[in-house]
């Protein structure tokens, strides 16, 4: 992808732990590459599709300068964040934060951290059947909008029958696809958080619940730990998923089936 690469911004800034850092002050060194499509800059004068280095080097002084942080990762973490929340075309950034005059008293020319992120697609499953079912569904894509979470598409919301085999009132469902640069720990982390805000209480398996997020995929990947399994594995077992993802990603191949959803979908439908 192409790429606008920024080497050794110099800031005057307050991080570090020690309170001499934080009140003395001292240097540090940014350098970093973002990727982002450049096509309808370069042919078309597309400013909107164009990142003004001269803006975005102020803009990051500005930042890095706001606040005081006890740890250059810290400082470093904020200012990728904040770069894919005002340049929503950047798919990818490497930022270097180097810290030339860290106090380690022996001969050495820098510290540095280094951080890469990039913008994943994402699949997520929405649940819920209790209180205002359709209400909370709403109320959960607004704080995933919230948290930088970006909701690409949403499919219609369908009533459903409980699956589990726990007598419960009905559901209703949805499948979202959404962009985001967090990894996928983290992602499912955010996605817990949210629902304990929401208030819901894990008391039976696969009992009543008052929002339910489940993480489907993120875009091939293939994981196996004790906290996260991708794909989740009673996609290809639930209909009201299936049907859901065909709706908006009908085309979308199972990385582990090796099949397109819209063919699972007719399968498991017949």
């Amino acid at each position: 992808m192409d790429q606008l690469k920024i080497k050794d911004l110099e800031i005057f800034a307050y991080h570090g732990l020690f309170p001499s850092e934080k009140e003395l002050g001292q240097k540090f060194v940014i350098s970093a590459t973002l990727s982002y499509d450049m096509t309808k800059a370069a042919t078309e004068l597309d400013l909107e599709s164009s990142i003004h280095y001269g803006e975005l080097c102020q803009e990051w002084t500005a930042w890095f300068q706001e606040e005081s942080e006890d740890l250059i990762e810290t400082a470093a973490y904020k200012l990728v964040e904040r770069t894919f929340k005002v340049y929503p075309i950047v798919q990818e950034i490497k930022l270097e934060l180097k810290k030339p005059w860290a106090p380690v008293h022996l001969p050495l020319d820098t510290c540095s951290v280094t951080i890469n992120r990039r913008k994943r697609r994402a699949f997520v499953a929405l649940g819920s059947n209790l209180g205002d079912k359709t209400g909370n569904l709403k109320r959960a894509l607004e704080k995933m909008r919230v948290r930088g979470i970006h909701i690409l598409k949403e499919s219609s919301v369908l009533t459903t029958e409980p699956w589990g085999g726990v007598e419960q009132d009905s559901f209703v469902n949805q499948v979202i696809e959404v962009e985001t640069w967090l990894p996928v720990p983290v992602l499912l982390e955010t996605l817990l958080s949210i629902e304990s805000e929401m208030g819901r209480v894990r008391e039976v398996h696969w009992g009543p619940r008052l929002i339910d997020l489940d993480l489907l995929f993120v875009e091939n990947q293939v994981i196996y730990t004790d906290k996260l399994i991708l794909p989740h594995p009673y996609i290809a077992e639930r209909l009201f998923v299936l049907e859901s993802l065909q709706e908006i990603a009908p085309h979308f191949i199972h990385p582990v089936l090796k099949q397109p959803i819209r063919y699972l979908y007719q399968a498991l439908k017949q």
